[in-house]
């Protein structure tokens, strides 16, 4: 950089106010800190914090960063399971924690929501309209719109059965890299045909520009129904969701699962009885209360094709309440007692058995760390298996911890080609990018690259995570 850490400060400040301006070292470390499991780096630490409010501001800044050739990196409330959070490189991190208005258009069928407000806070304020928003991220209460969007993540939900955010996204108004103001989609609840610049944004992952509004379509509230059962092992609950697609069963919106050591550790921790093998989680949803039930019942039909030692629809809310909650304290429990290395495998249908397995074998036989234990749970449903690597200790040097992570992450990404799957929830850049090479192929790696170029000469937004550095 070419001018003083003092210089840049000030002219920050003429964009954003000087109250929105941090150049300290302690805001610049928590800044730079995400959940990847290894130590903070020098290069990760930005040269400034800065807090927008509006569009304009941000329009400011980007051209000023372009000026200056300093990188920017957006930064929402740092919950990325792949490194899109850390910074790559020195530079600006611009966080969009300020932009948190939201207006909700009941008779036109649209909400209008800022990037920075948490998914948390979204719901409560559609609950005053009966409305559901399709995000569901196990960190709500601190994860961003902005986040979920740029991703595109549906998290916990099943695909297959509501669908992506992205489905439901009519418009945007976004800042390009360079600093143009954009004004996307449409105000009709019918989206465009045709080429629609909305669609390069969602699940752009900050890439090729800011999301400073976003426009979504407004989803009545369905009704639910809850659905728990217990199986001797974790292979059952596979081969019910092989038959639930196979045989053309609407899926339910939520369908988790918990492995036979997840189960025992998540129903301890919820002072439940310990099952005797692993557990399976439902809601299924409808339009109309009777709707629900009638699914609910013939879903428990359906579950008892599969061996399960019991199968039960969970009216009491309480107890519910202890169950949904049991697959939170399982994942609790390993990152508060030692160190966890996750991953995320979303392979075809049919084939979900064998990646299970090879997903064991892999944790079973690390070669950068021997005797790390095998715990699973996840999104079963969607379909998808979280697989973790589970160490009971944290003391472990840095350069061992970046081992096993990418050692995981490479390992499991070739599960998601081999069975022909992809990232359904976490993002595809970042430490993502062999993969993307792997499965696709370098031609549309090289496609992708060129569209950055496009939207950002300077490559100023975000740089290095689709070059995929760590």
């Amino acid at each position: 950089m070419d001018i003083t850490i003092s210089k840049l400060r000030k002219d920050l400040a003429r964009i954003v106010g000087e109250d929105y301006v941090s150049t300290d070292r302690p805001t610049s470390v928590v800044y730079a800190k995400d959940t990847m499991p290894w130590d903070v780096e020098e290069k990760n630490m930005p040269y400034a914090v800065v807090r927008p409010s509006n569009s304009s501001e941000i329009s400011r800044l980007l051209k000023y960063a372009n000026e200056k050739l300093i990188p920017v990196h957006i930064h929402g409330s740092g919950t990325s399971l792949v490194g899109l959070a850390r910074p790559k490189t020195k530079g600006i991190v611009m966080d969009t924690a300020r932009m948190k208005g939201i207006e909700v258009y009941p008779e036109r069928g649209y909400f209008e929501v800022g990037p920075g407000m948490h998914v948390a806070q979204v719901k409560k304020e559609l609950a005053k309209y009966n409305a559901l928003l399709p995000v569901f991220p196990g960190s709500e209460l601190v994860a961003t719109i902005g986040g979920a969007i740029a991703v595109n993540t549906s998290a916990h939900g099943v695909d297959a059965a509501l669908g992506k955010p992205g489905d439901f996204i009519l418009g945007f108004e976004v800042v390009l890299p360079t600093g143009q103001i954009l004004q996307t989609g449409t105000e009709s609840t019918r989206r465009p045909a045709g080429i629609d610049p909305t669609k390069y944004f969602i699940g752009s992952e900050g890439l090729l520009g800011v999301l400073t509004k976003i426009r979504m379509r407004l989803i009545p509230m369905p009704y639910f129904e809850q659905v728990v059962a217990y199986y001797s092992r974790t292979e059952d609950v596979l081969s019910t969701v092989i038959d639930m697609y196979k045989n053309g069963i609407y899926p339910p919106l939520f369908f988790e699962y918990l492995d036979e050591r997840a189960a025992k550790i998540g129903f301890e921790a919820v002072g439940l009885q310990q099952p005797r093998g692993a557990v399976s989680m439902m809601r299924l949803h409808s339009w109309s209360k009777e709707g629900s039930r009638q699914r609910a019942k013939e879903f428990l039909e359906f579950l008892k094709d599969n061996n399960p030692i019991e199968t039960k629809i969970v009216s009491d809310e309480e107890e519910w309440g202890k169950i949904w909650q049991s697959r939170a304290e399982a994942g609790n429990y390993m990152y508060r007692l030692g160190m966890t290395f996750g991953s995320e495998i979303s392979p075809r249908v049919d084939k979900l058995i064998e990646a299970f397995h090879d997903a064991q074998s892999i944790v079973k036989n690390l070669d950068s760390y021997k005797n790390a234990e095998f715990i699973s749970f996840g999104h079963i449903g969607a379909p998808t298996i979280h697989a973790y690597a589970f160490i009971p200790t944290k003391d472990i040097a840095n350069e061992v911890k970046k081992a096993i992570t990418l050692e995981m992450r490479e390992k499991t990404e070739d599960l998601n080609i081999k069975y022909g799957g992809c990232g359904g929830e976490w993002g595809l850049t970042a430490q993502r990018v062999s993969f993307l090479k792997k499965k696709y192929g370098e031609s549309l790696y090289e496609l992708l690259v060129t569209m950055k170029k496009a939207f950002d000469p300077n490559d100023i937004l975000n740089r290095g995570n689709l070059q995929g550095w760590m």
